[in-house]
């Protein structure tokens, strides 16, 4: 792949991969397959599905590749077929333009190629009649070109449905034929001269949809899921949506534009400025995407584009004649305000650099793509709820593929409804949170009236650079990456992309080497394994997958005799090679052991040592090793870099199978809801000084007894699962967990800042002794670098108990602790 897939990406291109041996076995057989991935809206199932098909026909690891393979993408329209092709084309490193095929007439062949994708819709299928007949040229139908394929190469012929954008927006009759041209591919079709295609691999935002299609074709059916909260962990999607609607039944229209329009500047400085600190080359330009009603027989909309453009323009100034653009029918130019607003195909606004303001209808709800979007006006009533919570989940796609790190402002996407009240506001938000619709994302949805955005104390500087040396840890999913290539990557970045460590590329490449050159002499001195498997002329393959870093045999494994002719040693070598994190190492081992009397000796030692589960172990253990060096020798210089660069290092850390800690970074303002009392010292402040929050009665209390200390300086309200809170892992049920304290308290010792940390937690919940031991070994690893470590209870008659973790008699009690009640033990003696 040319981008690097996020984690959730691989693993479901990795499990499907795995899936993928079984049915090509029954295909053979005659057996129809279905393998459905599910995954929610804006977690990029076309570079998913793309990774899939690079591993089907190049090989994956120790799984060996299908030259023969043929692919058949296939949707319901032409557009969506374009920009599935046109992403391809940009995602893979495989996959060349001629590889591509947008099948158009005049098309003929009897069979598809193989190593080639071909692209095909309902479209061409049913009205167009130029592909499913013969004649003026044409020798066969399309129907044929399939029949052909499918029959001469079950095994090698993969069906790929992409009905992920096949919504609401088209009628009754569109979806009535799309379905059943599709079940002609899954059931058959004698009139055609069709059979059932055996490998068929369904993409979709609901599998719900998917299987009705597939219903009484008696196949066997894979399903696999990628979960709504890892695509959001990724950073792929923006972290929430800023929902606005007005407050009375007083006309709001062109004053809420007019609030839009003021916040789509705001993005368009925001980049601004943060491309500028990041060294950014190509600045994000947002935009401001308004949503008006339809028209009639007289004209193309009943909204006032006149008004439109004057109260746009009254905030923003005469925009540039080609920053207007509309999506209605037609092709022509539209009169708006004195300007002529353009046409766009909605699936042109991304990649438009002139394009700032988009009018448009319903049309954005299929093959659109713009991350840049993050701001929606709409002047449609609450009656389209629906159409709505659809559109916005075209937006919620972050323009970098990525969270930004230190903000909490560029991570919204902000939608305006003057015709929404709180019942239309409910029927929005019930449908965006419904995790079973295609409009539910995997995103938190807020009500912007019932928010304030809080900006950093400026009477604070010092306390925000005193935290922001603090340790925190982002808990993750673990990766599939082994920490051989974990090292590689690594190494890549401090040597070529920031020029930090000269040798670290170097280094690392060596340290592979010489361990797999160390493993080699061993094992030739014990048994000289290479002289055998040259004597024998094959070489036992036995199908291993490497998940986390570990040996793992795959399900029902088999082991394959391979005769080592050159072309089978290539084939081998060249996955094999793969293990090992890219880099060309494979390359360079048979460079260093390379003889010239037997040129395919170096490649065979590569092959049988990554067969062998004790090498890989030692190979992992010596890179786990070397990441931990270089990481503990360039921290500080890291950290130095831009957050933007500073991310690259730290989510190498995170991918690791335990979590590392990495520097906490608080964000130039924050957004918490108008509710609860006021209070005093803290690091965000609304424009009275004052904080606001809803505070129960444990956290009133310790907070009001915290703040009464002269000494208290400042403090922070450690707001849980924001990508800026100060996060303590630990362990619950054996996964990695993360807990938020409560409080960050900052003092004043002299002329020493001191912070503190402050977690009231009941000890009858389930977490309660993970989370305490987890502040534990939190203490044992950072505690020099805080005052106080607490882990707090409120008797009955309001007596605060406390058990200071930063003290190593307490601490190591506490680790020691198992259950609940010598949790509530050690509070009463030593609290």
């Amino acid at each position: 792949m040319r981008i690097e897939l996020k984690d959730f990406q691989e693993e479901a291109a990795c499990e499907l991969l795995k899936f993928i041996r079984h049915p090509r076995e029954k295909a053979r057989d005659g057996v129809d397959q279905a393998i459905v991935l599910s995954s929610p809206t804006g977690s990029g199932k076309t570079v998913t599905m793309t990774a899939l098909m690079e591993y089907i026909y190049q090989g994956y690891e120790s799984l060996r590749g299908d030259p023969e393979a043929i692919f058949l993408w296939f949707s319901h329209s032409p557009e969506l077929n374009r920009q599935s092709r046109e992403k391809i084309l940009r995602q893979s490193s495989v996959f060349q333009e001629s590889q591509l095929i947008l099948v158009e007439a005049p098309f003929s062949q009897k069979y598809f190629e193989k190593g080639k994708v071909y692209f095909l819709n309902t479209g061409k299928l049913g009205k167009d009649r130029l592909l499913t007949t013969t004649g003026n040229g044409r020798d066969y139908t399309i129907w044929q070109t399939i029949q052909n394929t499918a029959s001469s190469k079950p095994d090698h012929f993969y069906l790929i449905i992409d009905e992920a954008h096949f919504g609401a927006e088209q009628t009754n009759r569109d979806r009535e034929q799309a379905a059943t041209i599709m079940q002609k591919f899954l059931k058959g079709s004698p009139e055609d001269g069709l059979q059932p295609v055996k490998i068929v691999l369904g993409m979709s935002a609901t599998p719900e949809k998917f299987n009705r299609l597939v219903e009484g074709s008696n196949r066997i059916k894979r399903p696999f899921s990628i979960k709504p909260e890892d695509v959001k962990a990724s950073g792929l999607l923006k972290d929430k949506i800023v929902l606005r609607y007005p407050q009375s039944n007083q006309p709001a229209d062109l004053s809420m534009l007019e609030m839009a329009t003021q916040r789509w500047l705001r993005f368009c400085d925001e980049w601004k400025q943060y491309s500028s600190a990041q060294a950014i080359e190509e600045i994000v330009k947002p935009v401001l995407v308004i949503q008006v009603e339809n028209g009639n027989e007289r004209v193309s909309t009943r909204t006032n584009l006149n008004e439109v453009v004057a109260v746009v323009e009254r905030v923003t100034g005469v925009l540039p004649e080609n920053a207007w653009a509309h999506t209605f029918e037609g092709h022509e130019a539209i009169e708006a305000g004195n300007r002529k607003v353009r046409k766009i195909e909605a699936s042109s606004i991304q990649d438009d650099p002139e394009v700032q303001i988009v009018l448009f209808k319903m049309s954005l709800s299929t093959g659109w793509d713009c991350p840049r979007a993050e701001v929606m006006m709409s002047f449609r009533n609450a009656q389209d709820h629906t159409y709505i919570a659809q559109l916005v989940g075209r937006m919620v796609r972050t323009p970098l593929a990525r969270s930004i790190e230190g903000q909490e402002f560029l991570n919204t996407v902000a939608l305006y409804l003057p015709h929404f009240d709180q019942n239309g506001l409910k029927a929005i938000l019930d449908k965006l949170n419904t995790p079973d619709a295609e409009s539910g994302l995997a995103i938190d949805v807020e009500d912007g009236t019932q928010s304030i955005e809080l900006i950093r104390n400026g009477d604070k500087t010092e306390l925000f650079a005193k935290l922001e040396q603090l340790p925190t840890y982002r808990i993750e999913r673990t990766s599939r990456i082994s920490n051989t290539s974990r090292l590689m990557k690594l190494a890549r970045q401090l040597t070529s992309f920031d020029e930090l460590d000269p040798n670290a590329l170097g280094e690392a490449k060596n340290l592979v080497l010489r361990t797999l050159t160390d493993d080699l002499e061993r094992l030739n001195a014990g048994s000289s394994f290479i002289e055998q498997v040259i004597e024998n002329e094959e070489i036992d393959i036995v199908e291993v997958w490497v998940e986390y870093g570990e040996w793992k045999v795959v399900e029902n494994p088999k082991t394959e005799k391979i005769k080592y002719t050159p072309e089978d040693i290539d084939e081998l070598f060249d996955q094999h090679g793969r293990k090992l994190g890219g880099e060309g190492l494979h390359m360079e081992f048979w460079r260093a052991r390379h003889n010239k009397e037997n040129p395919y000796r170096a490649k065979l030692e590569l092959v049988c040592l990554l067969q062998n589960e004790a090498v890989w172990q030692k190979l992992e253990r010596s890179c786990g090793g070397k990441v931990q060096e270089l990481f503990r020798k360039h921290f500080d210089t890291i950290k130095k870099l831009s957050s933007g660069r500073q991310e690259c290092y730290w989510r190498l850390r995170r991918i690791a199978k335990h979590p590392e800690p990495e520097p906490l970074l608080l964000p130039p303002s924050i957004t918490v809801k108008k509710e609860g009392a006021n209070f005093d010292k803290h690091l965000f402040v609304d424009d009275n000084g004052k904080f606001c929050a809803q505070l129960n009665t444990w956290e009133t209390q310790i907070i009001n007894n915290e703040l009464s200390k002269r000494e208290v300086i400042g403090w922070l309200r450690n707001l849980p699962r924001k990508p800026w809170s100060l996060c303590v892992p630990y362990k619950l049920g054996g996964e990695n967990k993360g807990c938020y304290p409560d409080f960050i308290v900052l003092r004043l010792v002299g002329s020493e800042i001191v912070v503190d940390i402050i977690e009231p937690h009941r000890t009858n919940l389930t977490d309660a002794v993970p989370k305490a031991k987890g502040l534990a070994e939190y203490a044992r690893k950072h505690g020099d670098q805080f005052g106080r470590i607490e882990y707090i209870i409120v008797g009955r008659g309001g007596e605060i108990k406390r058990l200071d973790l930063n003290k190593e008699v307490i601490r190591e009690r506490v680790l020691k602790v198992e259950t609940q009640s010598h949790l509530e033990q050690l509070l009463d003696d030593w609290g």
